[in-house]
């Protein structure tokens, strides 16, 4: 940071007065300064110089300054600076939201069943205060340490593929161009609730939407409670694992990269299968958020329960741990 310092001093020394135009100013290998135009905000210099107005608030964190930024020196980074998301009073933490099923009732007595009201108040509740919902690629780039993401970062996933993810939870994510996950397994689909193939061909194809592998039946990963060789176990992981991603490869001409376990259930025997597939992360329905030294392949997800207030709901959003480290 001394060095970003020197940099703006320098910059402060050469150039004049402010500008209508927005103005490039000085650059090294970590920061490019810039001072912002008449128009500038830093949702523009976001999505400019780091590919998405979401990331405003990354730069707000390197420049504490007003809302008005005409004239201002703004330092961009060109890397990542914490890689961790660790500060001096905390560090940063990713909930991963799992839904499974919605309806247009007003009610349901079934807890797997969010209702559209319900979905649209919680959609909604994100989008006006200051949530920004970033795919499981980019939770992974923040594990990996390769990418800083905003503090108040939540990652959306659905599981199964049930249709009525199409009907009614879609078009709300759309309007608030909400990125989202959706796991699905094989034997599900094109059953009476479910996607078709050619909905999920069409999902995949949508910028907003993420689909990835949730086993191939549904079956439970861990070993039988009856007992089974280890041979015979191993089997069983495999039709679940690499079948299953051989047919949604097929289906949606996207890589799999990413997994669910069905029930949450894992075990060493299946995140050794994963790693030798190349799965960068999978999820369990263990409630809780993810800091950067999350273990990747044993993601923390929180279920969202049909009939859940507002406030329990708010609980789910727990996107930074206060800790007093220094």
């Amino acid at each position: 940071m001394k060095a970003l310092s020197l940099m703006i001093l320098a910059v402060l020394i050469i150039t004049g007065c402010a500008s209508s135009q927005r103005h490039e100013l000085a650059s090294n290998d970590d920061f490019v300064i810039v001072q912002a135009g008449s128009s500038d905000t830093y949702a523009s210099l976001a999505q400019q110089y780091l590919g998405s107005k979401k990331y405003a608030e990354v730069l707000q964190r390197y420049n504490p300054q007003t809302s008005q930024l005409a004239g201002r020196y703004v330092a961009i980074p060109r890397q990542v600076i914490n890689q961790s998301g660790v500060y001096s009073n905390g560090y940063q933490q990713i909930p991963v939201l799992c839904y499974h099923q919605f309806t247009t009732h007003s009610t349901s007595k079934n807890k797997m069943v969010v209702t559209r009201a319900e979905f649209e108040r919680q959609m909604n509740y994100l989008a006006s205060n200051g949530y920004q919902v970033i795919s499981l690629d980019e939770l992974g780039s923040f594990i990996k340490g390769e990418k800083e993401v905003p503090i108040k970062s939540v990652v959306i996933t659905i599981d199964d593929g049930y249709k009525s993810y199409l009907d009614i939870a879609y078009p709300i994510l759309k309007k608030h161009k909400f990125h989202s996950t959706m796991f699905i397994y094989p034997e599900f689909i094109g059953a009476p609730s479910a996607l078709k193939w050619r909905d999920v061909k069409d999902l995949s194809q949508a910028p907003l939407v993420d689909i990835q592998s949730h086993s191939n039946t549904h079956d439970s990963l861990s070993p039988l409670p009856s007992g089974e060789s280890s041979e015979d176990y191993l089997q069983r992981l495999k039709f679940e694992v690499e079948d299953a991603d051989k047919i949604i490869s097929k289906r949606t001409n996207h890589t799999i990269h990413h997994f669910a376990y069905p029930y949450g259930n894992s075990s060493l025997q299946v995140i050794e299968l994963l790693e030798k597939n190349d799965y960068q992360l999978a999820v369990t329905v263990h409630k809780g958020s993810n800091p950067a030294f999350s273990a990747p392949l044993l993601l923390h997800r929180t279920m969202i329960y049909g009939g859940d207030s507002l406030n329990t709901f708010k609980k789910s959003l727990n996107t930074f741990s206060s800790m007093a480290l220094k």
